[in-house]
């Protein structure tokens, strides 16, 4: 023992004054000496609070496994500050055998000295400090419970995690919501499948709690493992945020995924799984996409049919052209205008077939398609339309050619100018205006003999 640590000695055992032993006892702890430490030991029963306090704080930073023992006795102590102060010397040595004292804190009958044990333990971190926490949830101190809950939050171990899901099954409700908040926090997906369970709960606010929870840890999560497990969750904002990461995500497994999701309950979801495929375009969005068009009912079908149509693809082009074929004649229109957005003239062959199907509006959607394609070879079939009396299509068919704006088809749109329907005759002119406007076949136009574009009523 050196001389300084001989004469702090000597005060914190002899001085008269309370403030000079604990002053002693306070530079005891910082001169780092392990002599230091049974003197110490011993001012934990000096009579004076501040002494203790003083001893228990040195002990802590001189971290001797052999102060723990003595530390763990003041805690049946009176003095609340004295018993906290243990509490944080114990949590700096952090031996398993100081855990266990600090637990013995959960018992005292003082809040501040229950908070000091949970920090504490928050601090060492260990595999026994989360044990320790977890213990909490075994009394009925919902707020002892709920700060031990929060501190298991912030160790982010494997154990700490099983530690929240045990709190899931605490009868206080109030418990179970801290736990699911917390868990959504931690953001770890190792508890999806606790989580989901949560959203069974008997109580809304714990149920709400697990759905938040969830919806963080899939933001947070790019493992398309875990996407996919969300899926089956009941609670359908968890599903489109499971879909929605999916989305971004875009991978093959992503895709399958999304594609069995067009089975889901909820109608907007499948609507949503459904822009994501179309989105992602792949060609085994656009594959799956048309092989669902078999298994599908009808609103369905009509999602997936408008989902093709946004994709493009030559794969969905040939998906669009089966649909052509439904027995459901909107499906059928969706298809016909779905082509129309694919810009393939792979469309034209199945379009030009659609402009005599039995239902108006699908001949409709086939003439407007045919016009947004600009399909100069459907001009023949789109004339023979326009000239039918009986056809209830003309508009569209106008409609196409002056888009397709070819010689013959700017011919058509002229001869219209004698129907002898003034809504057609009406209908005809303007397109013409826009094709001289636009100056394309302007020469062609007044060759047809016509003078300008008036209407005859």
């Amino acid at each position: 023992m050196d001389e300084k640590t001989k004469s702090l000695k000597k005060k914190v055992e002899r001085s008269v004054f309370a403030g000079n032993r604990a002053a002693a006892a306070k530079e005891l702890g910082s001169t780092r000496d392990p002599e230091a430490v049974p003197i110490l030991i011993k001012a934990l029963e000096d009579s004076s609070p501040k002494v203790k306090i003083a001893a228990s704080d040195a002990l802590g930073t001189l971290n001797d496994p052999a102060a723990v023992p003595y530390l763990i006795k003041m805690l049946d102590g009176p003095e609340s500050t004295v018993k906290k102060t243990a509490i944080i010397a114990l949590g700096k040595i952090g031996t398993p055998e100081a855990v266990s004292g600090i637990v013995n804190g959960f018992r005292d009958p003082d809040k501040f000295v229950q908070k000091e044990s949970v920090k504490a333990l928050m601090r060492i971190r260990s595999p026994e400090a989360v044990s320790g926490l977890t213990k909490a949830f075994a009394g009925s101190d919902s707020p002892l419970k709920r700060i031990s809950i929060i501190a298991l939050g912030k160790i982010n171990t494997y154990e700490a995690g099983c530690g929240l899901i045990k709190a899931l099954e605490d009868p206080d409700n109030r418990v179970r919501q801290q736990a699911v908040e917390t868990l959504g926090k931690r953001g770890n997906p190792d508890v999806l499948a606790d989580l989901m369970e949560a959203l069974k709960d008997s109580r809304q606010p714990v149920q709400e709690a697990a759905s938040e929870a969830l919806r963080k840890i899939i933001a947070s999560s790019g493992s398309v493992p875990v996407l996919i497990k969300a899926l089956d969750a009941t609670d359908r904002h968890v599903r489109k945020a499971a879909i929605e990461a999916l989305w971004k995500t875009g991978t093959p497994e992503a895709v399958s995924a999304l594609l069995r999701e067009l089975d889901d309950a909820d109608w907007y979801l499948r609507s949503r799984a459904a822009d994501a495929l179309a989105d992602i375009a792949s060609p085994e969005a656009a594959q799956g996409l048309v092989k669902a068009l078999d298994t599908h009912e009808n609103p369905v079908r009509k999602i997936i049919v408008n989902a093709l149509g946004k994709i493009g693809t030559i794969e969905a082009v040939e998906g669009l052209v089966k649909a052509l074929e439904d027995f459901d004649s909107s499906i059928r229109e969706a298809a016909a205008l779905g082509l129309g957005k694919t810009g393939k003239t792979e469309a034209v062959p199945g379009l030009l077939k659609a402009l005599h199907d039995p239902k108006n509006a699908v001949q409709e959607a086939a003439a407007v398609s045919l016009g947004d394609l600009k399909a100069k070879e459907a001009v023949p079939e789109l004339l023979k339309v326009l000239e039918d009396p009986e056809a209830m299509t003309h508009k569209a068919v106008i409609y196409a050619l002056e888009k397709i704006g070819t010689p013959e088809a700017v011919s058509g749109l002229a001869r219209a100018l004698e129907n002898h329907e003034a809504s057609i005759r009406k209908a005809a002119s303007k397109a013409l205006e826009k094709v001289e406007k636009s100056g394309i076949t302007l020469e062609k136009v007044k060759s047809l003999g016509t003078s300008g574009f008036e209407v005859s009523e």
